[in-house]
């Protein structure tokens, strides 16, 4: 039976990963059941010990191997299926970091990856002799392995500056990208550049992504008592076509279909 875990992330470095997870089949002969991931607007590393996951995808399922690899945004939710024996040994880093472990331009990993070896050989170097049987020693070798690398950069610094926005920004008022440009001084064209490059997503796409994540937290801990019109007007859609629209597009599924159990969602909201 598949087991799901977390474990948290640590200072100084909490700031750039968001946090640990854990898919673990490695006592299984059978294949999991595919559960999905769900669209955060972060991107993952993802160290594979056994036979391995296939991934679907958007229209392209791919089968990924033991050894570790760069995750790139998700914009749907996407069906992962681990094989027998295997172990995955997730690290959740925030939509700033990932810029901070390699020069390449992120919107080609955008619903992709890539080994890690093709990007930052010297830190596909430090994760061969990690054992991921050992759930808290594979944390602090990773740590140890990223903490050469996250320190803050401009671009960083910029990104981490607009999703600063996001977070406190009023779901009731329509999010500008005229606003990012007046909260960093850095040109709507610029940031625009600076998203496709270092994050992979618009930034439009991204504050969307953090919406319709708020609303499945809400539904995750419903107890029945807010309707989805109540639900969408809470989170700034002024009407029910626009929300499930906006649903739909990265759930692929109907707000009113929802079923937790289909998820691979956090431990706590």
């Amino acid at each position: 039976m598949l087991k799901y875990l977390e474990m948290s992330s640590e200072s100084p470095l909490n700031s750039y990963v968001r946090k640990f997870w854990i898919l673990d089949n490695s006592e299984s002969g059978l294949v999991a059941t595919t559960k999905h991931a769900l669209p955060n607007t972060c991107i993952t590393i993802a160290i594979i010990h056994g036979d391995g996951l296939i991934i679907d995808f958007p229209n392209n399922p791919i089968s990924i191997a033991r050894g570790s690899y760069l995750v790139g945004e998700i914009t749907k939710a996407t069906g992962v299926m681990v094989l027998p024996y295997t172990k995955a040994f997730m690290v959740q880093l925030n939509p700033w970091a990932a810029t901070l472990l390699s020069n390449c331009s992120f919107h080609e990993l955008t619903n992709q990856f890539a080994a890690i070896a093709d990007i930052n050989r010297e830190l596909a170097r430090s994760f061969i002799d990690i054992n991921v049987l050992d759930n808290k020693g594979t944390k602090q070798q990773i740590l140890k392995a990223l903490e050469l690398y996250l320190y803050p950069t401009g671009a960083s610094t910029l990104i981490a500056s607009c999703f600063n926005l996001f977070e406190s920004h009023s779901p009731f008022i329509p999010l500008k990208i005229a606003a990012l440009s007046d909260h960093t001084g850095y040109t709507v064209r610029g940031i625009e550049k600076k998203f496709r490059r270092h994050v992979g997503l618009t930034p439009k796409q991204a504050f969307t992504i953090m919406k319709v994540r708020s609303v499945v937290n809400e539904l995750i801990s419903s107890t029945g008592n807010l309707s989805l019109t109540a639900l969408a007007y809470k989170y700034g859609y002024t009407d029910q076509s626009h929300f499930t629209r906006s649903y739909f597009c990265i759930m692929d599924s109907l707000p009113s279909k929802f079923n937790k159990l289909q998820y691979i969602l956090p431990l706590q909201t």
